[in-house]
């Protein structure tokens, strides 16, 4: 019998284990990109901060930062919010699992992230005003050697619940405010605006220091704002 020099045509089993196949890789190289913060119009934003933002007192899916993301999903460039914070850190103080504002930077920032929030701390009291400022400092410049060139650092004070304000609260705004001008990182100061300080039987849980549900979406609409200015 002759032979010939066409290929012989593939059968229908092996078509499908390659079209099988195709979809499994396209969908895993998609889990991929998913996970490094690639996907497009998807700006990646870490949140280094406290129990503040973690959600205690309410819960973690109720805290602003999974509040802020969700409301930016109708963007054009949607928020993934990556939120780091740790309950009962601060730029000197370690939080439960031993990691200072700096650390969370460290383990959660990477050349993907186009916003680094920080927000906080009051956990902080007890330390020197050059201790925050150093620390502060430090994590501010890690920060934007780890994140994309075009990064913006944006730090937000820790808020006061009172009125005037606690000497030490403004001791640490005032630390944190030189680290910001330092790094060339825009401050914001929830003191001088009054974010919480006139609403805290609304906005402030029965342990006087973490929010509400209602406190997490005022923070959430007050983080949006500042991510506009």
């Amino acid at each position: 019998m002759a032979s010939s020099n066409h290929a012989r045509p593939a059968r229908r089993g092996q078509t499908r284990a390659i079209v099988v196949t195709i979809v499994g890789i396209a969908l895993i190289v998609f889990a991929s990109v998913a996970s490094a913060g690639l996907l497009p119009n998807r700006e990646r934003l870490v949140v280094v901060g406290d129990s503040l933002s973690t959600g205690l007192g309410t819960s973690a899916a109720a805290s602003w930062p999974v509040l802020l993301e969700r409301a930016e999903e109708s963007g054009p460039e949607k928020l993934e919010v990556v939120n780091a914070a740790e309950n009962g850190s601060g730029y000197v103080t370690p939080g439960d699992e031993g990691d200072t504002f700096g650390a969370e930077v460290m383990q959660f920032v990477n050349e993907d992230t186009k916003v680094v929030l920080f927000f906080g701390s009051d956990n902080d009291l007890g330390s020197t005003p050059a201790q925050i400022t150093d620390a502060a400092t430090t994590a501010f410049q890690a920060a934007r050697a780890k994140a994309a060139p075009d990064a913006r650092l944006i730090v937000v004070g820790p808020p006061a619940y009172t009125i005037p304000p606690d000497a030490d609260i403004v001791s640490i705004r005032d630390a944190l405010r030189t680290a910001a001008d330092r790094s060339g990182a825009a401050f914001v100061d929830p003191i001088a605006e009054v974010w919480i300080a006139e609403h805290t039987d609304e906005l402030i849980g029965p342990d006087g220091e973490h929010p509400t549900a209602a406190g997490h979406e005022r923070l959430a609409q007050l983080m949006e704002n500042v991510l506009e200015r």
